[in-house]
């Protein structure tokens, strides 16, 4: 009976879920983040302030961008971010900046989680749904050994993705501040 009401309350729950879980997703269930800006600046000197960020940032200009150009104002770019999580050592993403006159749209997607312990893992609605499914296990389960063992694993989920979050945001807000900035 109690596997019967999990599997019930999940179903109908996935759908509403999905839209409003820890991760931020797109139609696709994908993760995503994204940002904007309207900074008083042309076109040209965005893009180069934004090519700064880049080599300050990531160290290596040439390493990270995947593409790049000047007379679309766009910048594509692959990296790695450290988190603090269990599951996860680093984060890998795509990070896109586009650059027109005295605006930029930032969107920061394909996330991957990488660990020494097992293969890079794509992050998207399955992560939501595993903070979900444990948010139910802790709240139906009768042992108090194993809800304790459930409490520990949906603390352990939370943090995982809140330090994804934590630092795909930082990476933004340093960007914003960047491009917000006076040209040096």
């Amino acid at each position: 009976m109690k596997h019967l009401i999990l599997i019930l309350f999940l179903f109908v729950c996935q759908k509403g879920y999905s839209q409003t879980g820890l991760l931020p997703l797109d139609a696709e269930n994908n993760v995503f983040y994204s940002d904007s800006g309207k900074p008083n600046k042309s076109k040209s000197e965005i893009f180069k302030q934004a090519q700064n960020w880049i080599s300050k940032t990531f160290g290596n200009y040439e390493n990270a961008v995947t593409f790049e150009d000047p007379q679309l104002g766009k910048l594509i770019l692959t990296s790695y971010a450290p988190v603090s999580g269990i599951a996860y050592e680093y984060v890998r993403f795509d990070l896109t900046i586009e650059c027109k006159e005295e605006q930029y749209n930032v969107r920061i997607d394909k996330l991957d989680g990488i660990s020494t312990t097992h293969s890079p893992s794509r992050l998207g609605a399955k992560d939501n749904n595993a903070i979900m499914e444990k948010e139910v296990a802790v709240k139906t389960e009768q042992s108090k050994k194993k809800r304790a063992e459930a409490e520990a694993a949906l603390r352990n989920t939370k943090a995982d993705i809140e330090s994804i979050n934590n630092a795909m945001y930082k990476l933004m807000s340093d960007l914003k501040l960047s491009l917000t900035q006076p040209a040096e």
